[in-house]
């Protein structure tokens, strides 16, 4: 699985905004997040998929290019 060099990217603009944790990038608002300089659209939209996927506990799954993790199984039945 290669890494998605938009994905990496984006997250090197997440940290170098300050949120260098998971929890710091899950509670991310969507004022922090436009807050932050020469974010695209496109890199919103993965900025909001990174933050699913560090709640579904899939960050290796998302930097390998599935930007549109599984949603967690815990409440299937």
């Amino acid at each position: 699985m290669a890494v998605n060099p938009k994905v990496v990217k984006v997250l090197n603009k997440v940290l170098d905004a300050g949120f260098t944790d998971e929890k710091a990038i899950a509670a991310m608002t969507m004022d922090d997040i436009l807050t932050m300089q020469g974010l695209t659209v496109a890199d919103i939209a993965l900025i909001n998929d990174l933050q699913k996927s560090v709640k579904a506990n899939k960050v290796i799954t998302f930097l390998g290019g599935d930007t549109n993790p599984a949603v967690s199984t815990k409440n299937e039945n």
